[in-house]
């Protein structure tokens, strides 16, 4: 008992936050185990002589398996959002939530330790035992939204890299469907020119690649193209398409008329941004320039009024 009394209270504090995070960390590994054991027997359970599950039931099934991952204190939408949201960042669906709950548990841990002996080292805090400790849960509450809160930045530049990378894409898949090739080659030879400009839609690309080869329907690859990026541009294309390959229509002149629609819009996103620019340069110009004009407008007669009061 005298060992603990002699023990300061900050220092029991950082010890229980340190060991809550390893638990945490533990019980998020140790179910990520348990599921791969679970679908492991599930595998050896199946018969071989029932038929194959089709493509839309293998979907669905991942997406139940995954979303029975431990998260606890985290709805069911919100999982299904970080997992959209990673997935467009490149990350597999079914390591997207453990890898998010171990980065936001390790960007608590760093920054309430920071923090606490950041504040630890400042004299107005260091009579005090539980100021340290208050401010550190507040800086380890503001790491739990940290890592949500990059997901999100990083996911709005990669739609964005996307949406401006799209009309291109579409016009060399054109002259590669005027050429005799066929959509899945078209989209090989468009991956490949795109892979350094466009390195964002070039993985989107590859992925779509990917699940035409693999999807029995071609309808279904299209559709997980526009729930992975969920612009409305990337959304309109893959209607197009869809609609192009179900009725077969000529593939070159839809993809040539949603290439220019897409300039179109692209333009006028531009103009909309220069019509906008006189607004937002309103208080630079206030803030920055009229001063400095006023000097130099105003400043020689000012000077001059100075100089004949002070002869007076």
């Amino acid at each position: 008992m005298s060992i603990l009394q002699s023990v300061p209270a900050s220092l029991l504090a950082l010890l229980g936050m340190i060991a809550l995070v390893v638990g945490g960390l533990a019980l998020i590994a140790s179910g990520a185990r348990m599921r791969d054991e679970q679908l492991a027997r599930r595998v050896g359970m199946v018969q071989p002589g029932l038929a194959i599950l089709s493509g839309s039931e293998q979907a669905a099934s991942s997406d139940e398996s995954i979303l029975r991952m431990p998260v606890r204190g985290m709805s069911e939408p919100s999982q299904r959002e970080i997992i959209r949201l990673l997935s467009g960042l490149g990350l597999p669906p079914a390591r997207a939530l453990t890898v998010f709950m171990i980065g936001r548990l390790a960007t608590v841990l760093i920054l309430g330790v920071a923090t606490f002996f950041w504040v630890r080292e400042i004299p107005a805090f260091q009579a005090s035992s539980i100021l340290p400790i208050l401010i550190a849960a507040m800086a380890a509450i503001v790491g739990w939204f940290v890592p949500m809160l990059f997901i999100s930045y990083g996911a709005r530049q990669h739609k964005k890299a996307v949406r401006s990378g799209l009309p291109d894409a579409l016009e060399l898949l054109v002259v590669c469907v005027e050429a005799g090739l066929s959509l899945e080659d078209g989209l090989t030879r468009v991956v490949t020119e795109l892979q350094r400009s466009q390195p964002a839609l070039a993985d989107e690309l590859n992925l779509l690649l990917a699940d035409l080869r693999i999807l029995p329907s071609r309808d279904m690859a299209l559709t997980n193209m526009a729930e992975r990026v969920d612009v409305p541009s990337v959304r309109s294309v893959v209607t197009t398409l869809a609609q192009t390959l179900r009725y077969g229509t000529p593939l070159v002149q839809a993809l040539r008329v949603v290439a220019a629609e897409l300039r179109n819009d692209y333009l006028i996103e531009l103009e909309e941004r220069a019509n906008r620019l006189p607004a937002y340069l309103t208080l630079p110009v206030i803030l920055f320039l009229m001063p400095t004009i006023f000097l130099i407008v105003g400043g020689p007669a000012a000077l001059r009024l100075i100089d004949a009061f002070a002869q007076r």
